[in-house]
């Protein structure tokens, strides 16, 4: 099968795992097929590709396989309920889906590609392909066109990028070839831009439901660099698990930078405290909590989580009760890019957890109340917690009261 030049550099490279995220009718199938092949036609090769369900990889791929290899003539036996082609050579090329992944189960693999990853189960590859490549150090292959970043193959693909192990190729349709550039042009006019740049040109794009709207890995992700502060402001929510902690700097011209994360399972304040203490033991430290902290916790021996962060020496800053959750979103994704295009706010890349929250925290579908069942709201609402307070938005012009504590936008 005679590639394009895109799809021979996939081939060719000798990553053992390769990752392909392309737009639409860029020929990732047309490699898939090649690939399967290609890895078959060594003798005694157990080869899968898996895709979503059964049914899709029927669709999809069954007909031009089976015809491929029997235009090869490698053919000796076809099953076709089972999906399944027994070459002359002793391989085997088999077609599964991934809606019942423990079937695939028990299988040593010589190779497998996994198609439509961003639709396929987050354990399959994990759980059961990965171990499945092991006794025979078998390579791999996913392929598939983005769906949002809340969803495993974005997860995988930033991964992949930092893994010698992994190759990782990203593709417009334009870049392609396979599709007209009129007909490229006719499908923006019919689609929104959010939809075309995930469809045609392979970006992973928010769902349009995100909490941190304007917080972007490319804008807002770059490591601390500065001299070690004298002063710390940590965010805090007081969730027992985990309780959770955004850690910062203040920067001039009103520019914050988070640069660390604390997260503690099963946990109180007062653990957290002490996990502070160890990380900052000269530091001056300020506290932004969650304002409930003020009441009388029962189980702290009467004392509020107010009590104990003041009684370690910590400085805490908080309103004396909630501020509208509109308002502190605002707040925070104003900080993370103004509507003039300002940046403000940055987050160092070892925040690993806090990164992942504020790509994933969303809203309940159809409704502007932000999830609490996936877990996410925490590191959002510690960090927001921190924001809110140091560069509120007002709706009145900017004062001499913020007492250094950080600037407020008019709008």
């Amino acid at each position: 099968m005679k590639l394009v030049t895109w799809q021979q550099q996939v081939a060719d490279h000798p990553a053992r795992f390769k990752i392909v995220s392309a737009g639409r009718r860029s020929g990732k199938t047309y490699l898939a097929i090649r690939q399967l092949c290609w890895y078959a036609h060594q003798p005694n090769r157990t080869v899968f590709y898996i895709t979503s369900s059964y049914r899709a990889a029927k669709m999809i791929v069954w007909k031009p396989l089976k015809n491929r290899l029997l235009d090869l003539r490698w053919v000796a036996k076809i099953n076709e309920s089972e999906l399944s082609i027994e070459l002359v050579n002793g391989s085997t090329i088999s077609l599964k889906g991934s809606e019942n992944k423990d079937s695939l189960r028990g299988v040593s693999l010589s190779y497998c590609v996994i198609d439509e990853a961003a639709d396929c189960d987050p354990d399959l590859f994990p759980e059961i392909v990965r171990p499945a490549l092991a006794d025979q150090r078998g390579d791999a292959m996913f392929i598939g066109t983005p769906k949002s970043k809340s969803n495993y193959f974005y997860d995988l693909y930033t991964a992949a990028q930092a893994n010698d192990l992994w190759f990782v190729r990203s593709l417009k349709t334009s870049e392609a070839g396979f599709v007209d550039p009129e007909e490229l042009e006719q499908a923006q006019q019919e689609m929104t831009e959010s939809q075309y740049r995930q469809e045609f040109e392979a970006s992973f794009e928010d769902t349009g439901s995100r909490v941190a709207y304007n917080f972007t890995r490319e804008q807002n992700v770059r490591p601390y660099k500065g001299n070690k502060p004298k002063e710390i402001c940590i965010g805090i929510d007081f969730n027992v698990n985990p309780i959770s902690a955004v850690v910062g700097i203040r920067l001039g011209d009103g520019v914050f930078h988070a640069t660390d994360e604390i997260y503690i399972y099963s946990s109180n304040t007062e653990e957290l405290v002490q996990e502070v203490k160890h990380r900052y033991p000269t530091e001056n430290i300020f506290v932004f909590p969650d304002p409930s902290g003020s009441r009388t916790q029962t189980s702290s021996s009467g004392r509020s989580d107010f009590n104990i962060l003041t009684n370690a020496g910590f400085a805490v800053k908080a309103p004396r009760r909630h501020d509208p959750v509109k308002d502190r979103i605002n707040a925070f994704n104003a900080r993370c890019r103004t509507a003039s295009g300002g940046v403000y706010l940055y987050v160092d890349p070892r925040c690993k957890k806090t990164i992942e929250a504020l790509e994933k925290h969303s809203y309940k579908d159809g409704t502007v109340i932000p999830d609490k069942d996936r877990g996410y709201d925490h590191a959002f609402d510690a960090f927001s917690y921190a924001i809110a307070y140091l560069y509120p938005i007002r709706r009145d012009p900017p004062t001499s009261q913020s007492q250094g504590w950080g600037q407020k936008i008019t709008v």
